[in-house]
């Protein structure tokens, strides 16, 4: 059975996880406590505000950890620093 959810419940998670991923757009993160509020109503889970926003806190949060390869090894050759640690590369002596 679907749940109707209260509008004023997601504009608060909403602004909230904005505040703290604010590297991100509102929109986004708007969009993804939508996502989440209607993924657990069509998994047939009790939806419920405080699981809304553990379950997008945790999506945003991979959302921000998250750096295609690319951009990492292209940021690592800008910065002159290494893939993995983050240090300048030094030259190794001959």
């Amino acid at each position: 059975m679907l749940q109707t959810f209260p509008v004023q419940d997601l504009r608060q998670i909403s602004a909230r996880l904005h505040d703290e991923f604010s590297g991100l757009s509102p929109r986004r993160v708007e969009r993804c406590v939508t996502d989440t509020w209607h993924c657990a109503e069509h998994l047939g889970i009790t939806v419920t505000p405080h699981l809304v926003e553990r379950v997008a806190r945790e999506h945003l949060e991979a959302m921000v950890n998250s750096v295609p390869p690319s951009a990492v090894r292209r940021a690592a050759r800008r910065s002159g620093t290494t893939l993995f640690t983050g240090h300048r590369a030094v030259p190794e002596p001959r």
